[in-house]
C-alpha cells in the first residue's frame, strides 16, 4: 500500500514537474516573441529616422552650397587705359560660387543682406598712374592705386575692405575721378589686375 502511495506521489510529482517546464517554457517562448516584436519595431523606428536624418544632412549640405557666395576675377593678360570714374571690368572667372558676379559688367549684387568683404589689386606699368577704388550702391568705401616713378617697371597696388550690404545691392570697383588716364597692364608673367569678394556673414 506505501509503495503504491509512493509510486502515486512519484507520478504526481512527475506530472507537475513536466507541466511546469511546460508552462514555464511557454512562458520563455511568449516573451522571446514579445521582444523579438519589440525589437524589430525599434529596429524599423530606427531605419526609419537614420532615413530622415540622412535626407536632413544632404539638405542642409545642399543649402550650404546653395548659400555660397564668393567670387574671384581676373583681368587675364591685356593693357588698356580708362578715363575717370570708369568701372573696371575683371572679364576672366576663376571662382564665382552663387554667380553674383557679373564678368560682363563688372559688377557684383549681393543676394541678401549681410557683411561683405572685397579685395582688389590693380597692376600698371613704367611712369603711368591707376587709381581705383571701392563703390557700393554709389557709395566709395575706400581706395588704392599706384604710380610707376621710371618706365621699365611694373607695380600694383592691393585694398580690402568690408562693408554691410543690403539684398540686390550693388559693388564694383572703378576708377577714381583724379584726372585720368588710368593706365592698367595685366599680364601672365607680371602682377595681375583682380577683384574678390565673399559673404562673411548672412543677416
Amino acid at each position: 500500500m506505501m509503495t503504491i502511495i509512493l509510486k502515486m506521489k512519484v507520478i504526481v510529482f512527475i506530472f507537475f514537474l513536466f507541466s511546469g517546464c511546460d508552462v514555464y517554457t511557454k512562458s520563455i517562448q511568449n516573451v522571446t516573441e514579445v521582444s523579438n516584436e519589440f525589437l524589430q519595431n525599434r529596429l524599423d523606428k530606427m531605419e526609419a529616422s537614420l532615413s530622415v536624418l540622412e535626407s536632413t544632412v544632404k539638405n542642409i549640405s545642399a543649402d550650404k552650397k546653395d548659400d555660397a557666395v564668393m567670387f574671384f576675377a581676373i583681368i587675364k593678360s591685356r593693357a588698356f587705359t580708362l578715363d575717370k570714374e570708369s568701372t573696371v571690368v575683371f572679364d576672366t572667372i576663376v571662382l564665382n560660387e552663387g554667380s553674383h558676379y557679373n564678368n560682363y559688367d563688372g559688377v557684383f549684387v549681393a543676394p541678401r543682406n549681410g557683411i561683405y568683404m572685397f579685395s582688389w589689386t590693380v597692376s600698371s606699368a613704367n611712369a603711368n598712374r591707376v587709381i581705383t577704388e571701392l563703390v557700393v550702391d554709389d557709395e566709395v568705401i575706400t581706395s588704392t592705386g599706384e604710380k610707376g616713378a621710371d618706365s621699365g617697371n611694373h607695380m600694383s597696388a592691393s585694398m580690402t575692405a568690408m562693408c554691410k550690404i543690403k539684398k540686390d545691392g550693388h559693388a564694383w570697383i572703378r576708377t577714381t575721378g583724379y584726372s585720368g588716364p588710368h593706365y592698367f597692364n595685366s599680364q601672365n608673367d607680371y602682377p595681375r589686375t583682380s577683384f574678390l569678394g565673399l559673404l562673411v556673414r548672412a543677416e
